[in-house]
């Protein structure tokens, strides 16, 4: 079934006490595209949130359209924005953080020793280093929570080292918090990590309740990608001992290693309350399979409802969609209309994030 006008329903026994709720989907529907910054060819992910009065827009991999000031062509972090507040007839315009040359900016700063390892391996032969050419150093954000003020803004991030062997040659050797007070402005990492390599990567979701983060960890490999949960206030993400973790049974613990999964997701994913449904919502793209998922729960801890396929997302030029992610602040009708966006490679190195719609019956 592919991502068109489509009605569907489930039921949702979800809310613990037993009773069983219809959930049904009206409709999901396309409804274009967050525009690339001028000439750039591609980026991924997309978390947004309200920051000092702009939804603002947090990707991935950006690719430049030439080399930058800084020597480098790419970026691991950027983000735009938009005044607009009402999805009602489209979403933007949107405004891109550009530096004088019309390059995107590096939304988390490199370390002076990530800087100086990328210039030295920049190109993919001939160097500087003359060894692991291509290879590189750098953050890779995750999801954006603000506070309820909307003043101040929470990036969870992996340190990344990328390797020559093509797209698939990373790994995450630890994980981070940044702290963003100004739109215009890059944020502040946290370093040393607040997470060790040992860890999950905490960052595949998060959600703000009552003054607390619930930030989510999914496997990344395999066909199953369970996922754990952590909680830390949110005046306190910057400080490890803060975190607690979901031990199952109503307990959370301080050691990450009792942590228990609370249902199978993605990589990057989205978890927020829909006042519509009086429910918190979870959507992914299932696995490799481009299906868009949702997953219902009265609490960020669960239980869970079974996972619930609404659809196909537009057709990948090759291997497959990513990061379903809802934008709570652009929901109409008080949550009954979604808008969510997902990453679409569209050709070698490019990318573009499609929007859209989802009705609640």
């Amino acid at each position: 079934m592919s991502l068109a006008a489509i009605a569907w329903s489930c039921t949702d026994s979800s809310s613990g006490d037993g009773a069983a709720r219809v959930v049904g989907v009206d409709s999901i529907v396309e409804v274009g595209a967050v525009p690339l910054p001028p000439r750039h060819k591609g980026r991924d992910a997309g978390f947004s949130g309200t920051l000092r009065g702009r939804s603002v827009w947090v990707f991935g991999d950006t690719f430049l359209p030439e080399i930058a000031s800084d020597g480098l062509q790419w970026r691991s972090s950027s983000w735009s924005w938009t005044t607009d507040r009402s999805s009602d007839d489209g979403i933007g315009p949107f405004s891109h953080a550009l530096d004088p040359d019309g390059m995107a900016i590096q939304l988390l700063p490199h370390t002076s020793e990530e800087a100086s390892y990328n210039i030295e391996h920049q190109g993919q032969e001939d160097c500087p280093a003359r060894r692991d050419c291509g290879s590189r150093r750098t953050p890779w954000p995750q999801a954006l929570v603000i506070d309820k003020s909307g003043q101040t803004g929470i990036i969870y991030y992996m340190n990344m080292e990328t390797g020559p062997g093509g797209q698939w040659d990373f790994r995450s050797v630890s994980g981070s918090v940044a702290t963003w007070n100004d739109p215009d402005a890059p944020a502040s990492r946290l370093e040393p990590p607040l997470f060790t390599a040992k860890e999950p990567a905490w960052g595949a979701a998060a959600v703000l309740v009552d003054g607390d983060i619930y930030v989510y960890a999914c496997e990344s490999e395999g066909e199953d990608r369970p996922c754990l949960l952590a909680r830390v206030p949110f005046h306190a993400a910057a400080d490890r001992d803060r975190y607690l973790f979901w031990a199952g049974n109503g307990l959370w613990s301080e050691d990450w290693q009792h942590a228990v999964p609370v249902f199978d997701g993605a990589p990057l994913f989205s978890v927020h309350y829909n006042a519509f449904l009086e429910k918190f919502v979870a959507f992914y793209l299932a696995g490799i399979s481009d299906v868009i998922t949702l997953r219902t729960a009265p609490l960020p801890q669960g239980p869970w409802s079974e996972p619930r396929s609404l659809g196909k997302s537009a057709r990948a030029y090759e291997n497959w969609n990513y990061a379903l992610i809802a934008h709570p602040e652009f929901s109409r009708d008080n949550g009954q209309i979604e808008v969510l966006s997902y990453t679409r490679p569209a050709a070698f190195l490019r990318q573009e994030t499609r929007l859209i719609e989802l009705r609640f019956e």
